[in-house]
């Protein structure tokens, strides 16, 4: 019985360490993305009024907060939300105090195969544009004025079996016996940095075909094209840099910059234009901004050239390496091209700046596919379902990002990151919201590190 006792005031403890999380959830969602509900309640709803139960925004929400908890897939979230707790504090938070159950997985994804994705890329840019306008990231734009916006693509899922008309394929050993195909869903994704450890979508454009006979499939140049488009109409204003790879060092890419008002720093490979880095090979040594730094444990140069001639652009190309000293000795070495004007008081930053595109990768799509939200997991065989999945899945890392950034309430917890949203998932089992409405409403501001 003692043990057992003391079991007991140790889950306390623990329990109380968790600053009520999902009283703490709800407070990020109210004071930084205040616009959420309303944004959801707006979007038309595509089924017939005559059969609704469960309004979208309910709908929507329970989609949103699965993804949080780093719920592996639909029918795993009906499962763990079956708690009345859990269904109390959805209705809480979604303005609903009479609701008694939640929609079931499938009554989700039917919804989801129909609605129109569009309309959530809508719920994106709207939230995207309040983080913007609270002024709270200014410190990360790009020498005090642009916002930097990472470009780059990824595979969702594959599969050999064929998918929607419009999903891409390869053809595998071909022209041989064994020649197949395979299919797969492919997205060209915008993200805006707000901070280090903050990149929150901005921009989605899928990569996708007219039919499966296509001559000549869609491609990410092309994606890339009408993305800018898209980001352009709905932030016709916003002062943007785009950082994307060498794929983009190209005359056309170069000329939508142009026309939109964006500037750019791409990392850059040789082959990618050879005449600009012949150009930079010749007149690195005329220019002499050859710079090197000592410390006690790595050596780091910089060195630039500005105003190289390609096609009527001129463009800027800077190198930035560093070398280990103690234990190996290893050599990093890159090159970015840009518009934006280097000088030997910038070239440092320019050149970290351009080193962020990798965060995209790692958290951007690494962390969505490998730590909790399931990128690649077929959530609806529909490809319009698959779709809204998707754009979900990007708010609700949205919301993770900033309450991961939250100094005193996560980075101190020494746990891992799935631990970390599984205690949140197991406060709002055992927290009622409604019992904390002042210490909600009460306002507040988080600390970050």
């Amino acid at each position: 019985m003692k043990t057992k006792a003391k079991i007991t005031r140790k889950d306390t403890r623990e329990h109380l360490a968790q600053f009520h999380l999902a009283c703490e959830l709800v407070k990020v969602i109210h004071h930084y993305f205040p616009g959420l509900l309303s944004l959801l309640k707006r979007l038309e709803d595509p089924r017939d009024h005559r059969y609704i139960t469960y309004e979208s925004h309910v709908l929507l929400m329970t989609r949103i907060l699965s993804s949080i908890f780093y719920i592996s897939s639909m029918r795993k979230t009906s499962q763990e939300f079956n708690s009345d707790t859990v269904i109390q504090n959805i209705g809480y938070l979604c303005g609903k105090p009479e609701l008694s159950e939640l929609p079931y997985w499938e009554t989700i994804n039917d919804y989801l195969k129909r609605l129109d994705p569009s309309q959530l890329q809508g719920v994106v840019c709207g939230l995207v544009r309040h983080l913007i306008r609270s002024r709270v990231f200014e410190g990360s734009r790009i020498r005090g004025r642009y916002w930097q916006v990472i470009v780059d693509g990824t595979q969702l899922e594959s599969s050999l079996r064929k998918l929607d008309p419009k999903s891409l394929y390869r053809t595998h050993r071909k022209g041989t016996p064994e020649e197949y195909r395979e299919y797969y869903y492919y997205v060209l994704e915008a993200k805006l940095v707000l901070r280090e450890d903050i990149l929150v979508s901005i921009m989605t454009e899928f990569v996708e075909n007219e039919g499966l006979e296509v001559e000549k499939q869609d491609c990410e140049r092309k994606a890339c094209r009408r993305l800018l488009k898209k980001l352009h109409e709905e932030f016709p204003r916003l002062p943007v840099c785009l950082s994307a790879d060498s794929l983009y060092a190209c005359e056309t890419f170069f000329k939508e910059c142009r026309g939109y008002g964006y500037h750019y720093i791409l990392r850059f490979k040789e082959g990618s234009i050879p005449y600009v880095a012949k150009e930079f090979g010749t007149l690195r040594n005329r220019e002499g901004n050859l710079r090197k730094e000592e410390t006690e444990d790595r050596s780091v140069w910089t060195d630039y050239v500005n105003g190289i001639d390609h096609e009527g652009h001129l463009v800027n190309l800077l190198e930035y390496g560093e070398e280990k000293k103690n234990g190996e000795r290893k050599e990093k070495r890159f090159l970015f091209l840009t518009d934006l004007p280097v000088t030997k008081k910038n070239v440092r930053g320019t050149a970290e700046a351009g080193r962020l595109r990798w965060k995209i990768e790692n958290e951007g799509f690494n962390t969505q596919k490998n730590y909790g939200y399931c990128l690649e997991h077929m959530y609806s065989r529909l490809y319009q379902g698959m779709k809204n999945h998707y754009y979900l899945i990007q708010i609700g890392h949205m919301i993770a990002q900033v309450m991961e950034a939250w100094e005193s309430l996560w980075k101190k917890v020494k746990q891992s990151r799935e631990q970390k949203h599984r205690r949140i998932l197991e406060s709002w089992k055992q927290d009622k919201l409604k019992e904390y409405t002042q210490e909600i409403e009460r306002g507040f501001q988080i600390r970050f590190g």
